[in-house]
């Protein structure tokens, strides 16, 4: 990451945060790219792993996504086999959506670019560093 030139915020903890995180998006961008995967696409997954089958539009909700936008992307992951849709049997107008079992795969595999991401972007810290960092934001975040 570039150093930053003398911004009158710099020695803002809001700003350092802010670079970094810009900096770990690039990485998770870049790793994705290389892996020839979308980050789109990890997101709809890992929220139908973490959080389970959904309606389509709740997904959308859930992930901060356009409901016109995630048709077009369940397309695709459907079309690869990485979810499956169902009409939803209490009301036939919408669709519930869930990941398969390609999906999971394809979803650990994904993960490991994002694991391969973090170790770059934390590369210049030792192991009791990143412990503290990830304390400290937990604390700051309300986790």
């Amino acid at each position: 990451m570039k150093k930053s030139p003398n911004h009158r915020l710099s020695d803002q903890v809001l700003f350092a945060l802010g670079r970094a995180s810009q900096h770990a998006q690039r990485l998770v961008r870049q790793h994705m790219t290389e892996g020839g995967v979308r980050t789109l696409h990890y997101h709809v997954l890992a929220s139908l792993a973490d959080d389970g089958e959904s309606v389509q539009a709740t997904l959308a909700d859930r992930i901060g996504m356009d409901r016109s936008d995630l048709v077009t992307l369940l397309d695709e992951l459907e079309e690869l086999k990485l979810l499956a849709r169902r009409v939803d049997a209490a009301d036939r107008r919408r669709k519930i959506v869930a990941i398969t079992p390609a999906g999971e795969k394809h979803l650990t595999d994904m993960d490991q670019l994002i694991y391969a991401a973090e170790a770059d972007l934390l590369a210049p810290l030792t192991a009791a560093e990143r412990k503290t960092l990830l304390a400290l934001l937990r604390r700051v975040s309300g986790d």
